[in-house]
């Protein structure tokens, strides 16, 4: 797959994961917006996630997976694109601002309250800060589409990181079966999956298993502690979930020496 075709599929992706090897144990892997820096994969975390961006720089190999369908557009293709992270610690803001705030803007709602002004830009300055992780794609393959709660991605390491959409016919079930994984590869193992409220997005359940992946199973299962949807914050949810945020970007920005 041609650097222009995954740079389509990102452009019309609306939510994708991101997993990346660890120096111990099953791969890492969190739910993101991807986005394009000069045609480049991209994930911009606030800085509220610092010490997640800097291990996933760390690592020696990282996978943006673009398997689910939901918000996506027409050029959207499920594909994992494997590579190398470089983080830019934008500590000012300017390099979201004027490179990547239109793109999160347009596919994740709950930025617009946040940003979707020049007013609401400087009430809210600490969430144009972004960590900004750049995926140079060393190999792009094609892989399976989720379309419900049973598909799920698997990130298996056996001294490689080895990535593709699963089905878990049992989550209940220990050992875990899981179906297509890769036939050759065993090792510490995470399956990550997404639940999210469409359109609005205010609702994003991302949910993590581990364990120790042979032979199309999943051992040693540590489950996810939920994989169901969140329930509908009520307004002082809201405003707590938002306070915390910023008090975590804040306090990350300051320890940085940015704020």
């Amino acid at each position: 797959m041609d650097a222009t075709s995954v740079a389509a599929a990102v452009r019309s992706a609306g939510v994708a994961e991101l997993l990346w090897r660890t120096p111990e144990g099953p791969p890492a892997a969190i739910g993101v917006v991807p986005l394009l820096l000069g045609g480049k994969p991209t994930v911009a975390l606030p800085w509220a996630h610092v010490e997640t961006a800097r291990a996933a720089a760390a690592s020696g190999a990282a996978a943006l997976v673009l398997s689910d369908p939901r918000l996506a557009g027409s050029r959207w293709a499920p594909l994992v694109a494997a590579g190398r992270l470089t983080l830019v610690e934008d500590g000012d803001g300017s390099l979201f601002s004027e490179e990547l705030l239109d793109q999160e803007l347009r596919k994740h709602p709950p930025a617009r309250a946040l940003a979707d002004s020049p007013m609401l830009r400087r009430e809210h300055w600490w969430y144009l800060p972004r960590l900004v992780l750049v995926l140079e794609p060393a190999d792009v393959v094609p892989c399976g589409r989720r379309d419900g709660p049973a598909d799920a991605v698997l990130g298996v390491d056996d001294g490689g990181l080895h990535v593709r959409t699963v089905g878990v016919p049992d989550w209940d079930a220990d050992p875990l079966p899981v179906l297509d994984g890769p036939p050759d590869a065993s090792g510490p193992a995470v399956l990550i999956g997404q639940e999210l409220s469409v359109p609005d997005v205010e609702r994003w359940t991302v949910h993590t298993t581990t364990g120790r992946y042979a032979d199309g199973r999943l051992t040693a299962v540590r489950p996810a502690a939920t994989r169901e949807l969140e329930p509908v914050p009520g307004l002082f949810a809201r405003m707590r979930r938002q306070r915390s945020l910023e008090r975590a970007c804040v306090q990350a920005l300051k320890a940085a020496g940015h704020g």
